[in-house]
């Protein structure tokens, strides 16, 4: 364990896995309160804050939005203070469009041989019309009023990536088919498709304001998943890896389940999960974490991670 994760500061794994498990669990089992005596037992973070901001202005189709850093593809959101429901679906479709294309493109990649030929082709056909519907949209221009047409068109595809994902998860949980995916990340797409749907049905209806009682349980579910993820894609024999995967697995199903008073913890909490995913990209990227988590993957989560962030901060 004496490699080094390639970050801005150089720190060995030991010490990254060290700091992620007692911030994960200070922060959000004990409370904003717990962090500091943990992390003076220890010393300093081993790994560096991560500074998504500040929002970039830019302008797709004619409409004002904004990006985020933290990926190695922009993180589309609405200007600071924007409530304009047209800002609002451009910039969400941009960002949940691309999170469906890449659904589809892991689909096809754990559907490998001649058996599944079925399965993935469909799933090269969804990836194929959300990356047409999101150059339209870039090529486009769009006005007041327009968003409404942009979202229906938005919902048809992504309701019917949806019903896909509904079929795909009751055939591999019947043992109709063997793909490489599992169940529960049929499930954990599916709700995120379904989810986006119901923010451009929110959007349709001139409202683009955003809930922590609904961003935080949401994503902290997401981030949950994402940490089960990773525990099952390492090596077996990266122990430690894998008990921080856990420890954060456990520490966002509390979060999920905790009455939602305030920002606070939830805010610590996914600035350490930013922290730790955006380390463990560049250690996989480094070659430096054994694990068959493709390099995609692990920027596909930050950038939710990112999302969720940005959701928080907006929310009332």
């Amino acid at each position: 364990m004496s490699s080094q994760i390639a970050l801005d500061t150089a720190v060995t794994r030991r010490r990254l896995v060290q700091v992620a498990g007692v911030t994960l669990v200070s922060t959000v089992v004990l409370g904003a309160g717990g962090c500091a005596p943990a992390m003076q037992a220890l010393g300093a973070p081993a790994f560096p804050r991560v500074d998504t901001g500040p929002i970039s202005p830019m302008t797709v189709a004619g409409v004002p939005v904004g990006a985020l850093n933290g990926g190695t593809k922009p993180i589309y959101v609405a200007p600071p203070g924007n409530m304009d429901p047209l800002t609002h679906s451009v910039a969400d479709t941009l960002f949940w469009g691309d999170i469906m294309m890449e659904h589809a493109m892991f689909f096809v990649m754990l559907m490998p041989g001649p058996e599944l030929a079925g399965p993935r082709g469909e799933a090269e056909r969804f990836q194929r019309q959300f990356s047409d519907h999101l150059t339209n949209l870039r090529r486009g221009r769009m006005g007041p009023g327009d968003h409404v047409t942009l979202n229906n068109r938005t919902l048809s595809l992504a309701n019917a990536f949806i019903d896909y994902k509904a079929r795909m998860e009751a055939a591999q949980t019947s043992g109709q088919m063997r793909s490489l995916v599992w169940p529960m990340f049929f499930s954990h797409t599916r709700k995120e498709a379904a989810r986006f749907t119901r923010r451009l049905a929110q959007l349709n209806r001139g409202d683009a304001s955003f809930d922590r009682r609904e961003v935080v349980p949401f994503w902290a579910d997401k981030m949950e998943e994402h940490s089960l993820f990773v525990d099952h894609l390492l090596e077996p024999s990266e122990k430690a890896l894998k008990g921080v995967a856990q420890t954060a697995a456990a520490a966002f199903d509390k979060l999920e389940d905790a009455p939602v008073t305030s920002k606070d913890p939830a805010m610590a909490a996914v600035q350490t999960i930013i922290d730790f995913k955006t380390a463990a990209e560049k250690g996989i990227q480094a070659g430096q974490i054994k694990s068959i988590i493709h390099p995609a993957l692990a920027d596909h989560v930050r950038r939710e991670a990112v999302r969720f962030k940005d959701e928080l901060t907006r929310a009332a």
